[in-house]
């Protein structure tokens, strides 16, 4: 019987880390990273809480090992920035870590537009580097929705970023990003801009719109929009 017992023993061994992922301590995972990566402890105190309120103790340790494995910045080489934060965010797998980390920047006042007019008087154009694309869902239609986290801005209870919208298929994807500026008190979304990317990335076509906020309408790719960032 002893002999019997030795396996099983090991199972439930082996199986204890994988369990205590879940159910273990949140606090205390994820903070010490984040005053890496550009954020004062006002800010990293409030969106280590806001980590730890939507993520499990999983997600929170594969969150915590992917900052800790960056020593150079995606954005500035010289430096971790928030917007290095939100990109490893993005490149989790989990888009529950992405959407959790966008959340936290836009309601702690660390977006990275934000930071960078707190650092500098003078208008800084974002570095052409690789977007950080995070999908935020589909409505009942099969249109998706994603968001370049690193292009999130913040002012007042106004947010603004570059989204991505994808048709269902077989429609081909036409290229086209698109500026929204979500206002979260006035429940409404207006559309600033739309460009079209060329093959390698490059801006082959742009198009400014004139100031029009629309009414969130239910059950639309833009109502996702709305509540993953003002929800």
């Amino acid at each position: 019987m002893r002999l019997l017992l030795l396996p099983v023993l090991g199972l439930l061994a082996g199986c204890a880390g994988h369990v205590a992922d879940y159910v273990g301590p949140r606090e205390g995972i994820i903070e010490p990273e984040l005053v890496r990566y550009g954020l004062n402890l006002r800010q990293s105190n409030c969106i280590a809480a806001r980590l730890t309120e939507a993520l499990n103790p999983r997600q929170l340790r594969m969150f915590e090992r992917g900052l800790s494995s960056v020593r150079q910045g995606y954005f500035e080489p010289e430096r971790l920035t928030v917007r290095d934060f939100l990109h490893v965010a993005s490149s989790i797998g989990d888009d529950a870590v992405g959407l959790a980390a966008v959340r936290a920047a836009a309601s702690c006042d660390a977006t990275p537009e934000l930071i960078a007019r707190r650092e500098t008087p003078v208008v800084i154009v974002p570095p052409p580097r690789p977007a950080a694309w995070l999908n935020l869902g589909a409505a009942p239609t099969g249109q998706a929705i994603a968001i370049d986290a690193s292009t999130l801005e913040q002012e007042g209870s106004t947010r603004t970023a570059w989204f991505r919208l994808t048709d269902p298929a077989p429609a081909p994807p036409t290229g086209n990003i698109y500026k929204l500026q979500i206002d979260c008190a006035g429940r409404t979304i207006n559309s600033r801009e739309r460009r079209r990317l060329g093959a390698n990335g490059e801006v082959a076509e742009a198009r400014e719109y004139p100031d029009n906020p629309m009414p969130v309408e239910g059950g639309t790719v833009m109502e996702i929009a709305f509540l993953s960032l003002c929800g």
